[in-house]
């Protein structure tokens, strides 16, 4: 299965959610490629922290850029149970490409006003990749969101709108991953985030319930599709 990780917009949190689910899936005894596709090479950079701090590298990692993308990731696909594409933050040929070819597409989305606004492009791109993908799934997460319960209102704001809007093929997780300290202090040793917290910390179970959600869609996804990795 191919999961691509997309978002024109820059410092959602694309390579937070590709590197915690290369480790959680491989946790879980799936062959994992991570695949870096962004020129600033930052699941790559992950990946070598991780070695340099003796913690095994469980997953596979490469970066690939340029127009052979499709091609090559098509190509490797009967290696791996999961490929996730970590594409870049813009509108690149390379996720482009990664759309044509993903099952599931997992758009992080910040719960600001900006990131907003540029839904409609993320939508516009992702309608366009269907006409060569018909049978890949699209879901927003909302990531980055503010802990403070003063604030939730701008999760339930940003929930609304995506609903009012009646997206025809992007659907939006009920999980959220919340701005915590954990996720960066995690990096520094090149640890996930279920490898560094507690069970009983808010970010592990944050990040587990998005896990799981994601791990019953991707079930939904193989049963629909014949799909047998």
């Amino acid at each position: 299965m191919i999961i691509a990780v997309a978002n024109e917009k820059g410092g959602s949190g694309k390579t937070t959610l590709s590197v915690n689910l290369a480790i959680q899936f491989s946790m879980d005894k799936k062959e994992v490629l991570l695949l870096d596709t962004d020129p600033q090479r930052s699941s790559e950079a992950f990946c070598n922290v991780r070695t340099n701090e003796n913690k095994e590298l469980s997953f596979h990692c490469l970066s690939k850029i340029g127009d052979s993308l499709a091609k090559e990731v098509k190509s490797l696909e009967s290696k791996y149970d999961i490929i996730i594409i970590d594409t870049g933050g813009r509108d690149s040929k390379e996720m482009r490409l990664a759309l044509t070819i993903a099952d599931i597409v997992l758009i992080p989305l910040i719960p600001s006003q900006y990131d907003i606004m540029v839904l409609s492009k993320m939508n516009e791109i992702y309608e366009q990749a269907r006409v060569f993908n018909e049978k890949s799934k699209a879901y927003i997460i909302v990531t980055k969101a503010s802990p403070n319960p003063f604030l939730q209102k701008k999760v339930d704001n940003l929930k609304t709108y995506i609903k009012e809007q009646k997206l025809e093929n992007l659907s939006l997780m009920d999980s959220v991953i919340y701005e915590r300290e954990a996720y960066r202090n995690a990096v520094e040793y090149g640890m996930g985030i279920t490898e560094f917290c507690n069970e009983s910390d808010k970010a592990y179970t944050d990040f587990m319930s998005l896990y799981k959600e994601i791990h019953n869609n991707m079930k939904w996804f193989k049963i629909n599709h014949n799909v047998l990795c």
